[in-house]
């Protein structure tokens, strides 16, 4: 019985084997799978005022910035939370604040076209603080679709930074007035 078992099993490897089935479609060639076309990230800060005239909301034209932003692209942004020893801290958006007085989220949407970053909240917005609402700082990190990496950590901007090479020596600084 043990010897038919064995010949059975060794059998069945072989016509496994030699089973093939059609072709799949060609892989995607190089780093970024475009066929020697480089993909690049791009990273860019906004500064502005939360004010409740413009609803709490702070936008942006990609046209009037000089940005590029095709439909298929990814718009990441990040608050500059705090600064840590002199280390800025970033914090990707949504991101919720819980007060005594209730909750409020930094919220984003974006087309191909603007952005538009705005507070949130279960409460009047109106009694914040100029320490929510005054000179907030925004990270914009711009990342072609066919060049999202999904093991990346997207919440952490410098893993992000280092995954797409950013130079954030030199990022541009945009006022965004409402």
């Amino acid at each position: 019985m043990k010897k038919l078992l064995l010949s059975l099993s060794v059998l069945g490897a072989i016509l496994i084997q030699a089973c093939q089935g059609p072709m799949g479609p060609p892989g995607l060639d190089g780093l970024d799978g475009l066929d020697g076309v480089t993909v690049e990230a791009d990273v860019f800060e906004v500064v502005g005022d939360f004010d409740p005239e413009a609803n709490f909301t702070i936008q942006g034209d990609f046209n009037e910035l000089g940005l590029t932003f095709l439909e298929s692209d990814k718009l990441l942004i990040y608050h500059l939370w705090e600064t840590d020893e002199g280390r800025d801290v970033w914090r990707m958006l949504p991101q919720t604040i819980y007060l005594d007085q209730g909750q409020f989220a930094y919220q984003y949407d974006f087309t191909n076209t603007d952005f538009r970053i705005f507070m949130q909240g279960n409460f009047d917005l109106n009694i914040l603080g100029p320490e929510w609402k005054n000179e907030q700082f925004f990270r914009l990190v711009v990342v072609p679709t066919r060049a999202v990496n999904f093991r990346v950590d997207f919440n952490d901007f410098d893993a992000v930074v280092n995954h797409y090479n950013l130079d954030v020596s030199n990022i541009p600084r945009i006022r965004l007035e409402k």
